[in-house]
């Protein structure tokens, strides 16, 4: 493909989740030569769900996004993206990788994200669950989050940070 000729595709995708999914992603994608550039997809509650990146040449983008949204008539939901401007992700980040953990309760998600957009911390990624503390007879909620830090901020301030959100909450940081 000539790179100056190359249009950029971002879609999600949503569907109850079944074998063959991805499959029918990057059969379509490919019966329109285009290139699968980067993906986050995931099933959660008998759900999958994601988005991904393709690129294309330009006479056949409008082509794709329309097969693409046409497997609607296979239960896979996609919405096409437009005007989607793609960022260098490759640029250094002052990347850490964390996971906190704390009595469940409602707001959790909410105290721990205000704490960090208001010093500016990015979350690049967040997976979370809950599940019952052994032997203690409550709820514990664990989330583990890709960040990506102001350059001005060390490990100990974002501990700090975070600890602040509640007594209960403790934070551990994570090897890449």
């Amino acid at each position: 493909m000539n790179a100056s000729n190359l249009k950029t595709v971002v879609i999600t995708v949503f569907a109850e989740d079944k074998p063959g999914i991805v499959r029918t992603l990057s059969d379509t994608a490919l019966s329109h030569n285009a290139s699968w550039q980067e993906s986050s997809l995931s099933r959660l509650c008998g759900q999958f769900t994601g988005i991904v990146h393709f690129e294309v040449t330009a006479d056949k983008k409008s082509v794709l996004e329309t097969s693409l949204i046409n497997l609607s008539t296979q239960g896979i939901q996609v919405t096409v993206h437009k005007n989607t401007k793609i960022k260098d992700d490759s640029e250094d980040i002052n990347g850490l990788y964390i996971m906190v953990e704390a009595n469940d309760r409602p707001g959790i998600i909410r105290e721990i994200t205000q704490a960090l957009a208001e010093h500016n911390v990015n979350v690049d990624n967040i997976d979370t669950e809950v599940s019952s503390a052994s032997m203690a007879g409550y709820m514990l909620f664990k989330a583990h989050l890709a960040l990506a830090m102001p350059d001005d901020m060390s490990e100990s301030d974002l501990e700090e940070v975070l600890e602040e959100v509640s007594d209960d909450l403790m934070v551990s940081i994570l090897e890449e």
